[in-house]
């Protein structure tokens, strides 16, 4: 079985709490638990600027080839043109990820519909929290039509069902780990929608990375369905 990779990391200051989640932390937890690869981004691009946040990122994945770089933009600061997704693709990002209760904006958003446009004519997959029952709907509604490839990004044990729901009803819909903290949950979520459409993310260094990834090998779901939601499933929508 390959190694596993995380498709949910960030680095960098939290100023709400006072404290830092440096990188080098990150590759700490990444040799302790076998992890042989992450998609990470700097906190900086979610909380302060988006320009800084993403130049801040490439700088720590050059440093270090397991890190793969994570995008972002604030569409609070977007005002149309496809100038944010053509760099994405020019820089070498390989997702790009969106914090909409973070940053104060309504998913129903026309910056960011616009943005979901621009990204998935680029087909680069796109990732976004989910913070409460319903926002994995409205995505749904939002992408009407688009054939984009979406991550829902910290599904709690609230939300299960509701994703069930929208990944059945949207091939390109995939969901992550991290908010899965509750025995069977990720069982469920396997049994509900198969494995192909479930990534492992651990919200490292903020989650402790060791938890999440007991919550998937210890789901009771089969070997093969481990091995595709710790990596395989996250290389294939990467593409590497």
């Amino acid at each position: 079985m390959a190694e596993p990779l995380d498709i949910n990391t960030l680095f960098g200051p939290l100023p709400a709490s006072s404290t830092d989640l440096p990188v080098d932390e990150l590759g700490v937890l990444m040799q302790k638990h076998g992890v042989g690869a992450c998609c990470t981004m700097s906190t900086v691009g979610m909380l302060l600027d988006h320009t800084s946040g993403n130049a801040a990122t490439l700088a720590a994945c050059r440093e270090t080839p397991s890190l793969i770089p994570v995008g972002t933009v604030n569409p609070l600061c977007y005002f149309g043109g496809e100038g944010p997704a053509q760099q994405f693709v020019d820089d070498g990002f390989r997702l790009i990820r969106f914090f909409p209760a973070q940053q104060g904006w309504p998913l129903r958003f026309a910056p960011f519909r616009t943005l979901l446009r621009t990204l998935t004519d680029r087909h680069l997959p796109v990732m976004v929290n989910v913070s409460c029952p319903g926002d994995a709907t409205e995505l749904a509604d939002l992408t009407q039509g688009l054939s984009c490839r979406m991550i829902l990004a910290g599904v709690d044990d609230r939300q299960v069902a509701e994703a069930i729901a929208v990944l059945r009803a949207h091939a390109g819909f995939y969901a992550e780990t991290s908010g899965l903290a509750a025995a069977g949950a990720v069982k469920l979520l396997v049994a509900g929608v198969g494995p192909e459409r479930v990534l492992f993310g651990s919200a490292a260094p903020a989650q402790p990375m060791g938890s999440a990834l007991a919550a998937v090998r210890r789901s009771g779901v089969s070997e093969a369905d481990h091995a595709a939601i710790l990596g395989d499933n996250a290389r294939a929508l990467l593409g590497i």
